[in-house]
């Protein structure tokens, strides 16, 4: 090997130190923690609820609009984390608008999905077929189309959703909204209502 030869070696091995070394040292994509992202409020509050929710029932609507009012006003107390209860036998829509739910919560859209999906309820629960309206909200969430219509072909999903209401039945819910304030069950909004007054009496 002649010294051209030599230092075009060193060349390239010192090229490809350099490349590796920035593949390595790159800051990698923060991968979505979807338990986080399906929650709101402070993770050190006091108040720690954990709520199942169908996005087709009425007064679950009611009650998110109602938390999302309590959190903004008291945003250091209370630390809310959604979890699935399809009632699929009642509402026809119940476990699409889940997928489409936990679709988006693994873009970090599940909150920009909601709040287009729970205003129209009434709107999109009449339909035969909702996903036309729910792709639509889901482009207005910045949500990736891709990513979201292979999410919604995939099993994964809708075994989350299958797994939290398992999950739910073994804790004696039967229907929704039911919510766990600090691990005591409190069903419907109005309990959930009276319990958060003997946290903040003035409210």
């Amino acid at each position: 090997m002649n010294k051209q030869q030599s230092t075009l070696m060193i060349v390239l091995v010192l090229v490809g130190v350099i490349v590796g070394a920035k593949f390595f040292l790159a800051p990698k994509k923060a991968q979505i923690n979807v338990l986080e992202a399906r929650s709101k409020g402070n993770p050190q509050a006091r108040i720690k609820i954990v709520e199942f929710i169908d996005f087709q029932c009425p007064a679950c609507a009611y009650g998110i609009k109602y938390l999302k009012t309590f959190i903004d006003q008291h945003p250091n107390d209370i630390y809310l984390q959604v979890k699935y209860f399809p009632l699929t036998q009642m509402h026809h829509h119940a476990m699409i608008s889940a997928l489409y739910s936990e679709c988006a919560a693994r873009q970090g859209k599940f909150w920009a999905l909601d709040d287009l999906m729970i205003p129209q309820q009434s709107q999109w629960a009449q339909l035969i077929s909702p996903d036309p309206v729910f792709q639509s909200m889901a482009t207005q969430a910045g949500m990736n189309m891709d990513q979201l219509n292979t999410c919604l072909a995939s099993d994964d999903a809708r075994k989350v959703i299958n797994d939290e209401k398992s999950l739910g039945q073994s804790l004696g819910i039967a229907s929704t909204p039911t919510y766990f304030v600090n691990n005591k069950m409190v069903v419907g909004v109005r309990s959930l209502e009276e319990e958060l007054k003997t946290y903040f009496p003035g409210s």
